[in-house]
């Protein structure tokens, strides 16, 4: 590894080894890396995705790694990570404004909400679409607060990655699998 001379201002904010042009390779770089990550998380589905939105997730990676090579390699210019930044959030506040404008790309990008329980019962296309084993649906459930399968008239994978459970309106549930005995079961 090369010395390193400490408050080397050039080479901190602008670097030694490269010109302008590659301030621009910078740039492209970033680009299809981000655009890259963020397809790839599209195609990963909504399972791990249910606290933060597909472009917050891949903002934070990115962001963080730009972040984190500026400030732990010398060698690496505040200039580049500050057009990394740039770029990255100019590239997510134009596709959050495509989201807005065109409803394919916000279909594309979000997908759709997926019926998992269709009048009390599972549907396994709904659960094999989201990625979603049976045992994670239960889960789901019992952190809405149901008890009784029976309860629930419809639930629904949310383009967020939340549960929205609808009830049956009746006051007596359909007596269906105990989502409570099914977890104190299996951990006794």
């Amino acid at each position: 590894m090369d010395k390193v001379e400490p408050f080397d201002w050039q080479r901190i904010f602008i670097g030694k080894e490269n010109d302008a042009l590659f301030l621009l390779e910078i740039g492209f770089r970033v680009a299809f890396i981000y655009l890259f990550a963020v397809l790839i998380m599209r195609f990963m589905g909504k399972r791990g995705n249910r606290s933060l939105s597909m472009f917050e997730n891949v903002l934070i990676i990115a962001l963080g790694s730009a972040i984190g090579d500026s400030m732990f390699y010398p060698k690496v210019p505040l200039v580049y990570a500050c057009i990394v930044i740039i770029i990255i959030v100019g590239i997510s506040r134009y596709i959050q404004y495509l989201q807005i404008r065109v409803k394919k790309v916000n279909t594309f990008l979000d997908g759709t909400p997926v019926v998992l329980i269709k009048n009390g019962e599972i549907h396994v296309s709904g659960l094999k679409e989201s990625r979603i084993r049976e045992e994670e649906l239960y889960g789901m459930l019992r952190v809405g607060g149901i008890r009784n399968m029976g309860e629930v008239e419809f639930a629904i994978l949310e383009r967020t990655g939340d549960l929205s459970i609808f009830k049956y309106v009746e006051d007596k549930p359909v007596s269906k699998m105990n989502l409570i005995n099914e977890v104190i079961l299996d951990n006794e």
